[in-house]
């Protein structure tokens, strides 16, 4: 072998061995731009799972409420309590919401998206629901599991008082007036406390309450006794609210028909026809935990109205007098 040829070898020896580097440099790059594309997707299916997640929660709530309120719908029309409040609607909400997920999972190109409803209670907030759930999605790469707690507020949701029409089923159901937003008694309670041998009873003919669950803004509730002419009760009555109530019922104990339960529940008044007396008597408590308790008790009148000579009355004992500030019976 010639000189030039053992110097061209050498030499092309020689640039191999530059280039090895060079090539390292080229694979490496070719690496990080892979890695990149999946550092990229993989923040993108982390992104779209966060987003998924609000998205179950939100709809959860949404479908909750929906459930509340055909559950109560449905018992205004058939007087028929739940069995187990706590365990139907918890059912009924997990079949919606599994036909939500189904197609939540298609929509957002994910494997698998699954929310368990694992339970629904009464809330320390008499007027909010706690629903506990899981949330499981895998998209890719990413697996997100979470366990939420969530207050579904009941508040103004345009969620019917389910209780009265239990109770007197067996009176002539009571009929509710959704554009007043009122339950519309006719007969129905004064055969309810007549039957049950309870004074005055008829002063509750034709009487009204509150159709849809809406909390008193006016708080402090003794405020309800400020003014000579009770200006804030009677704004309360106009509103149709109702209040906070260690006695009261919470509201899934009501949807199983019951006044009264160990959970920190709700009251309203329910309102007797304008009278054209103006003396004292007793008559049945116009709270409705109390009306449609086993062991009712009297009220004394309090006359927060007068029109001519239309009297407005309610009968408190002074329990409730005393909670809302108004004056007490010696």
């Amino acid at each position: 072998m010639g000189d030039m040829d053992k110097k061209g070898y050498v030499l092309s020896g020689f640039t191999f061995l530059l280039m090895i580097p060079a090539i390292l440099i080229v694979a490496a790059f070719a690496d990080m731009t892979k890695t990149g594309e999946e550092s990229v997707s993989t923040v993108l299916q982390s992104d779209t799972t966060f987003f998924a997640v609000n998205d179950v929660e939100k709809n959860v709530e949404i479908v909750a409420l929906d459930v509340l309120r055909e559950s109560a719908d449905n018992i205004t029309v058939t007087g028929i309590p739940l069995t187990n409040s706590r365990s139907t609607v918890k059912g009924i909400l997990q079949t919606k919401i599994d036909d939500f997920t189904k197609d939540y999972t298609g929509y957002i190109g994910a494997e698998e998206v699954k929310c368990t409803i694992l339970k629904v209670d009464s809330a320390p907030d008499p007027f909010k629901l706690e629903v506990d759930f899981n949330v499981y999605i895998k998209k890719g790469k990413i697996v997100h599991k979470e366990t939420i707690r969530q207050y579904v507020d009941i508040n103004d949701k345009k969620i019917a008082d389910p209780l009265p029409f239990i109770k007197l089923k067996s009176y002539g159901m009571p009929e509710r007036d959704d554009n007043a937003e009122l339950i519309l008694y006719g007969s129905s309670l004064f055969q309810f406390l007549n039957s049950k041998g309870m004074e005055n009873a008829e002063v509750y003919n034709g009487s009204t309450s509150p159709l849809f669950i809406k909390k008193c803004p006016y708080d402090p509730y003794v405020s309800h006794g400020n003014g000579n002419s009770f200006y804030v009760l009677k704004n309360c009555i106009y509103g149709k609210y109702f209040h906070e109530s260690s006695d009261g019922a919470c509201f899934m104990c009501k949807l199983e028909g019951r006044a009264t339960c160990k959970h920190y529940g709700m009251e309203t008044f329910i309102i007797s026809l304008s009278s054209h007396k103006s003396t004292q008597i007793k008559a049945p408590c116009s709270s409705d935990h109390v009306i449609f308790n086993e062991s009712a008790y009297p009220g004394t009148s309090l006359e927060y109205r007068c029109e001519g000579d239309d009297h407005y009355i309610l009968f408190l004992d002074n329990g409730h007098r005393k909670k809302y500030g108004l004056p007490e019976v010696i």
